[in-house]
């Protein structure tokens, strides 16, 4: 009672510096507790209780360690109870879906069947050699808060950019997070839980090999576009010469007609997201329309259509330009036409 007395005329502060909550399982597998970040979330005492309120619910089957102390580091531990219920989820995706990725590869999103549970990421996602299977220590960059959507579903996973921009220290310290040549296999683990607490049903991986560093702006003149006949609700399919972002193109990549009014239809990416489709929800009209490509597109090494992201600053050739979204205009033809014609121009979207 005399500790609860002694905290309770704490600040919120001084109970932040004196009192902490972590995963137990990271004390067990012998990390050191200074240099572990604490569970978000703040202390208070209540009468002859003290409470810990987490920014984010406590996991389902997952032990916690509250540290007392800033020299002594006193540990009690409690555990929560797994649900008797059975597995339901699953990792369902790995992106990019391409076999080879860059050198300088910027993201990896895995995606979830059901809404899941914070504070997995750093344990469940693995990258290791493809070779001898040892794993690649400080491919991803360390975040306070874990980088999901709003359901829970998809989580984006960024590799240290201060180890893949040059002339950073991290870059010249530690290199780049992969290695050309070096096949890696992205795991997600079963343990992973999900929002009741619950693993997975089964693990997931992908691999996949690592080629050169990819340092060029985006460019939408290199793309080829298969126009569809006016008429008909054939798709339009537009080839990249590169792989792209998996999440940037669900938002980035939209149809106007000749009028400019945004065409409604389905959308859908090919394998390896190195192309698109788009099935329009009502015949095409003969006649031009456009492509409107957002500037905020990325490909794999976070590159734009205005922007190299690990760029050389002493070229000025690859300074960044003013970010604008690009219109590629194609022709529809008639059915009674022979040969199906796509005009290709490029300008500013209106």
């Amino acid at each position: 009672m005399d500790e609860i007395r002694a905290l309770a005329a704490c600040s919120a502060a001084e109970l932040g510096e004196r009192l902490a909550v972590l995963p137990g399982a990271l004390l067990a597998a012998g990390a050191d507790v200074h240099d572990l970040q604490p569970l978000a979330g703040r202390f208070a005492v209540d009468g002859e209780t003290l409470c810990f309120l987490p920014r984010f619910p406590f996991v389902d089957g997952m032990s916690y360690a509250l540290l007392v102390g800033v020299a002594s580091r006193e540990v009690h531990t409690i555990e929560r109870p797994l649900p008797a219920a059975a597995s339901t989820t699953d990792a369902v995706a790995i992106y990019p879906s391409a076999g080879v990725i860059p050198l300088n590869q910027l993201k990896l999103y895995v995606h979830f069947s059901g809404p899941m549970s914070e504070g997995w990421a750093a344990r469940g996602v693995q990258v290791r050699r493809a070779d001898d299977g040892a794993p690649l220590a400080g491919v991803f960059l360390p975040t306070e808060t874990e980088l999901w959507d709003r359901e829970h579903r998809r989580l984006t996973l960024l590799l240290d950019p201060g180890r893949i921009k040059r002339g950073l220290v991290p870059n010249a310290e530690a290199g780049y997070p992969l290695s050309e040549g070096v096949p890696v296999v992205v795991s997600v683990d079963r343990a992973f839980r999900d929002a009741a607490g619950r693993p997975l049903r089964a693990g997931l991986a992908r691999r996949y090999q690592v080629g050169p560093p990819l340092r060029r702006r985006i460019d939408p003149r290199a793309w080829r576009l298969d126009a569809p006949r006016a008429g008909t609700t054939e798709p339009l399919t537009v080839t990249f010469d590169r792989p792209l972002d998996h999440a940037l193109l669900g938002r980035c990549l939209w149809l106007h007609d000749a009028a400019g009014t945004p065409l409604e239809g389905r959308a859908t990416l090919r394998a390896g997201e190195c192309g698109w489709q788009f099935t329009p929800a009502a015949p095409w009209a003969a006649g031009r329309h456009s492509l409107i490509v957002d500037p905020r597109l990325e490909d794999l090494a976070g590159n734009t259509l205005h922007r190299v992201f690990d760029r050389d600053l002493t070229r000025d050739a690859e300074a960044p330009a003013e970010p604008h979204p690009i219109a590629i205009a194609f022709t529809c033809e008639g059915l009674a036409e022979q040969a199906v014609a796509c005009k290709f121009s490029q300008g500013r979207a209106r």
